[in-house]
């Protein structure tokens, strides 16, 4: 005989929608800064570059201005490739660097990483049971999937898209229209876009048509992309995702 409060979860599950979720990579499970960080710091080290936390600094204040170029479709992958460590070495005045051979040290330190977001994996874990889970990151091939496959995140997804791959890359209309054609959904109704940036993954699903739900959070300030929705810990998202796949 089962009691009240288990019929009514039993009910609550056979009514639940099955949600399509789009959800970012890098700071939204993965965790990009301190991988990063740890990349660049093993460069500094390997090179014997000195005041390396000083380094570490500078080149994420370039690699972030750069991303940020791409997104708005300014420069190519290829040329944040190597350009970020031309600057980076410009700027200290380090003259005897090889940027190509550094530069393809670095993404292999970053596709070793096994950093993710506290609490990513137990949150995956759970929606991932109900609900259809994509990943659509703007990541170089193949060091997302070897970043997804070593941290373990990989097996929660029915598929990643990565921009390099598909050659399209977010905040693209083309991008979503590519990844919702592949998986074989056209209503937008119940397909929602999860992430942290505003000029990416919320202004991707605006340009889209499908519903946003910004991951701040570091409490980032909204102003002129407005996203359906906003949390700010794993908590709050699978509290709102409960409510609206009843």
């Amino acid at each position: 005989m089962y009691s009240v409060e288990t019929l009514w979860g039993i009910c609550y599950y056979i009514v639940m929608k099955r949600l399509t979720l789009l959800i970012d990579a890098d700071d939204t499970i993965l965790d990009f800064k301190n991988s990063e960080r740890d990349a660049i710091l093993n460069i500094c080290e390997q090179y014997g570059i000195p005041d390396n936390e000083s380094v570490a600094d500078k080149f994420q204040q370039i690699n972030r201005r750069m991303w940020d170029l791409f997104e708005l479709g300014q420069v190519t992958r290829e040329q944040i490739f190597y350009s970020r460590f031309e600057e980076l070495f410009d700027f200290y005045g380090i003259t005897d660097m090889d940027v190509i051979k550094v530069g393809d040290q670095y993404r292999e330190n970053m596709a070793h990483s096994r950093r993710i977001l506290k609490g990513a994996r137990a949150f995956l874990a759970r929606i991932s049971q109900n609900h259809d889970l994509y990943c659509v990151t703007n990541g170089i091939t193949r060091t997302q999937k070897m970043r997804m496959k070593s941290s373990g995140l990989g097996k929660y997804f029915k598929k990643l898209y990565i921009s390099q791959e598909i050659n399209l890359a977010k905040p693209s209309k083309e991008f979503f229209k590519y990844v919702l054609n592949d998986i074989g959904v056209y209503d937008l109704q119940d397909v929602y876009i999860i992430g942290d940036s505003l000029t990416s993954d919320i202004q991707g699903g605006i340009n889209s048509g499908i519903k946003t739900i910004l991951f701040n959070k570091e409490n980032k300030a909204i102003k002129d992309i407005r996203p359906d929705y906003e949390v700010k810990n794993y908590i709050q998202l699978e509290r709102l995702i409960q409510k609206i796949s009843r």
